[in-house]
């Protein structure tokens, strides 16, 4: 009895989130996340580089946060991808004061795409103010990747850690392994907790992050195990063949990322219409 009731309510709960993804239109959000992302990369990378160059401390993070994307881009891309987008990012600091102000805009705007499709998920029509955006933008851009580069430099500082004369570096290198999971969920955990116009209670955000975290894994267990497959497009394509693998990647991770955000936001829905029926 029980295990059809769970059976039932997954799979009410399932067309509910389904129904969501529909009605928001998040198909096509995806795809102009995926764009804005393309547009973005550059901005953001730049942006990061240059906080994180403020001072030796922070130079010494960047190594430890470029291996961080390198490990996380699609595979087949990064080998191809990455250095073209440090490269450009680089000569972005060249730029004159209006283009640097127009890179800072382009990172902007894809973060307001994603709070814009967040609310739509959440049918909220009443957006944050401006300066609230804007100072929520500005934190994610210079305080995430300060946090995200220490907080590997920690898990790098602890390999190498002897306690009593005891190594723990197997301890440690399981840690390591299993701190990409945990960066995941944190990432997600934070954008489903802090992007909605409206009150969020944690535990539902967090089972949300928690789903989509795990298929963000598997997404890039799945794109490790057809590595082979995209290094055959290289045959054909040349140096060309990173760029419709990177687009395929991203555009399958903002699938997730809003499909987590469609289960969470009708998992509040089903909490509220339960405590209505019950008064």
């Amino acid at each position: 009895m029980s295990i059809q009731f769970a059976v039932n309510f997954t799979k009410s709960h399932f067309n509910i989130v389904y129904q969501c993804y529909k009605e928001s239109n998040s198909n096509l959000r995806a795809a102009q996340l995926t764009l804005a992302s393309l547009l973005a990369a550059v901005p953001i990378i730049t942006i990061i580089l240059g906080i994180l160059g403020f001072t030796p401390a922070l130079q010494e993070m960047q190594t430890t946060l470029l291996q961080l994307i390198e490990t996380h881009l699609a595979p087949g891309t990064s080998e191809d991808v990455l250095p073209y987008l440090i490269r450009f990012s680089e000569q972005a600091r060249s730029l004159p004061l209006a283009g640097l102000v127009m890179l800072i805009l382009t990172a902007l705007l894809l973060l307001n795409s994603f709070e814009i499709a967040v609310q739509e998920v959440w049918k909220i029509s009443t957006l944050r103010n401006i300066r609230e955006r804007l100072l929520t933008y500005w934190a994610i851009l210079t305080l995430g990747p300060i946090l995200l580069a220490a907080s590997l430099s920690i898990y790098g500082a602890l390999l190498t850690f002897r306690w009593q004369g005891i190594a723990i570096g197997e301890f440690t290198a399981h840690l390591v392994g299993f701190s990409s999971f945990i960066l995941y969920f944190i990432m997600l955990f934070t954008l489903n907790y802090l992007s909605p116009n409206a009150p969020v209670k944690a535990k539902l955000a967090a089972i949300a992050a928690l789903f989509a975290t795990i298929a963000l894994s598997l997404l890039n267990t799945l794109f490790s195990s057809f590595a082979q497959l995209f290094a055959n497009y290289q045959v054909v394509y040349g140096a060309f063949a990173a760029l419709p693998t990177l687009i395929v990647w991203l555009q399958l991770s903002w699938h997730i990322i809003l499909i987590s955000t469609c289960l969470c936001a009708s998992l509040h829905h089903s909490q509220i219409q339960t405590k209505t029926v019950n008064t």
